[in-house]
């Protein structure tokens, strides 16, 4: 379906080698999706600056989500060589990558959260790890949190059974529960092949894209990157989480300030996935929805009366996502 919703393209002043079609090309494309946070974007931006691939060129576009607090115009004035497209929507994480997606013609496609910065020499790890690795579709690295820990980044495919087991499940906060979460969530220690990697950091082979197709904008924030991973595995592509390659990330830099929003959209984007993957299923996702919406009223009430600081001192430690 076309999309009619306007949007304006500030293209870089130098621009990578283009083709005939006239899109740019470029080794390495980072698609970087922003909502009001232009302080972490320009760090985002810097770390980038300093530490770019060695060999090949790059090229980044920012893709806007209709910030309203100056996100653009600082990227206009201090960053003329990003590709941004500015939305007058937010039209959400999934659509705002697939537009950067289709801004370029790359070789490797980096998703980078606005909040996140490029440590050393992170991008020539990755892209040498794909260029050696023609059987990967998709790979990820190590996560740290701005306090020193590790943000799990490998995701395991939800189930009617682990979904009672996630980060933001109320079982979860329960002692004698919190294992499991744990157990779902733990890192491999070495270069690894798991079943999903986290959006926020992780680079996907063009021709892998080409055969899966980009992500699903059915989910407006939340499991389209499992769901892209899904589907890369299923149709015969490694994901591979590589520690070696590593970023920082303030957590939750742009869901913390619509908290409730992204709560629901977390819990909907949720049913979607199920419903996508087990339509044969509909009783069981039908009574599902209804867990869903439940559990977020009582995850709703419970932290309206206790309040977030506790939350948010929980998962900054653990270093949960987005």
């Amino acid at each position: 379906m076309k999309d009619n919703r306007k949007r304006k393209v500030s293209i870089a002043t130098e621009k990578p080698e283009t083709k005939s079609s006239d899109k740019a090309t470029a080794q390495l494309a980072i698609v970087i999706v922003s909502y009001n946070t232009r302080r972490h974007l320009r760090r985002c931006l810097l770390s980038l600056r300093k530490n770019p691939i060695s060999e090949g060129n790059f090229a980044t576009i920012v893709v806007d989500n209709s910030s309203r607090d100056g996100s653009p115009e600082m990227v206009k004035k201090h960053f003329p060589e990003v590709y941004l497209i500015e939305n007058d929507d937010n039209l959400g994480f999934a659509k705002g990558c697939n537009q950067g997606f289709k801004a370029i013609d790359a070789n490797y496609y980096l998703l980078l959260n606005s909040d996140a910065a490029v440590m050393g020499n992170a991008l020539d790890v990755l892209v040498s790890f794909m260029d050696a690795n023609p059987d990967v579709g998709a790979t990820g690295g190590l996560i740290f949190t701005e306090d020193g820990n590790i943000q799990p980044s490998t995701l395991q495919y939800p189930t009617y059974w682990n979904l009672m087991f996630s980060r933001s499940s109320l079982l979860s906060k329960i002692p004698i529960f919190r294992w499991k979460m744990e157990e779902l969530r733990k890192l491999p220690e070495d270069l690894s092949d798991v079943p999903a990697l986290a959006g926020g950091f992780i680079m996907f082979r063009s021709e892998a894209l080409e055969q899966v197709g980009l992500l699903d904008e059915r989910y407006f924030l939340y499991l389209e990157d499992v769901d892209i991973c899904k589907r890369l595995k299923k149709a015969g592509w490694r994901i591979v989480f590589n520690p070696n390659a590593r970023i920082l990330h303030a957590w939750g830099a742009s869901s913390k300030k619509r908290r409730k929003k992204a709560f629901w959209w977390h819990h909907m984007s949720m049913f979607k996935y199920f419903q996508k993957h087990y339509p044969y299923l509909l009783p069981i996702n039908l009574l599902l929805f209804l867990g869903l919406v439940a559990h977020f009223g009582a995850w709703w009430t419970i932290h309206s009366l206790t309040g977030w600081r506790a939350f948010r001192e929980e998962n900054g430690r653990n270093g949960k996502s987005k």
